[in-house]
């Protein structure tokens, strides 16, 4: 779970919608390096599906320290996000071993800053000998994946920096971003409702795009326990923000 400050409480996106909007980002992308891509289409999935393994916990979202919201996904234990990659990785291993080879190198990729971490060593060795497994089940080379996790670093970056506010998430060369919060949201929704504008250079779009994304909001706690956390979520009504990019 993604969540943020949201005053008076805090605003809650699923990995699921956040990895939805980094393929609907890159699916509008109009790049010739992407729009002639030989695996264009099982790229744009691997990247809608590059959290899948985060569904069963956003399900039943664990409270954070303070007991006032959920567990934001920084914060989540060494030993669940173990469980939680190993789970994105092997879901779509039978169905499309290329595609679970790519989860696997972003899953590599967002462990670096572990790399000198004991705990994390053996599940490195793990993950990159199932990496090798899934590429030779799927008779590719590492050259592609090579080639397409910049493509999914780069959505999934854009999206946590939709979902977010912070233009920091993108830190990749040669893109610079800003992100504001645009006051102007409806009226009737909750305090933080408002649209989303990203300011991107280069500008991969046709032009100015909008896109949508979908989140509830929480009163802030204390809560008892998770059960009181989940019922309180699920009485919270689905929302849409809108997330509007144009040139910097």
């Amino acid at each position: 779970m993604i969540v943020t400050t949201a005053p008076p409480g805090s605003r809650l996106v699923t990995q699921s919608d956040h990895a939805r909007l980094a393929a609907d980002l890159l699916r509008l992308f109009r790049l010739p390096d992407l729009l002639e891509h030989p695996r264009r289409e099982l790229l744009l999935r691997a990247i809608a599906e590059h959290d899948n393994g985060w569904w069963e916990t956003d399900a039943a979202p664990r409270l954070d320290a303070e007991r006032v919201s959920a567990l934001d996904f920084r914060a989540v234990a060494a030993d669940l996000r173990q469980e939680i990659w190993r789970r994105g990785v092997e879901r779509f291993a039978a169905e499309s071993p290329y595609m679970a080879a790519l989860l696997a190198t972003h899953c590599l990729r967002l462990l670096s800053p572990w790399e000198a971490d004991p705990a994390w060593e053996s599940f490195r060795c793990q993950m990159l000998e199932r990496r090798q497994e899934l590429l030779a089940a799927a008779g590719e080379s590492p050259a592609s994946l090579e080639v397409d996790d910049p493509w999914l670093a780069l959505a999934d970056r854009l999206s946590l920096a939709a979902c977010t506010g912070q233009a920091a998430w993108v830190e990749l060369a040669p893109w610079r971003l800003e992100v504001a919060t645009r006051k102007g949201g409806t009226a009737s929704g909750p305090p933080g409702d408002e649209p989303v504008e990203i300011a991107l250079q280069p500008f991969p779009f046709a032009g100015v795009t909008a896109f949508e994304l979908s989140c509830r909001y929480l009163a802030p706690g204390p809560f008892v326990s998770a059960a009181s956390l989940a019922v309180e979520l699920a009485a919270s009504p689905w929302r849409r923000i809108r997330v509007r990019v144009r040139p910097l």
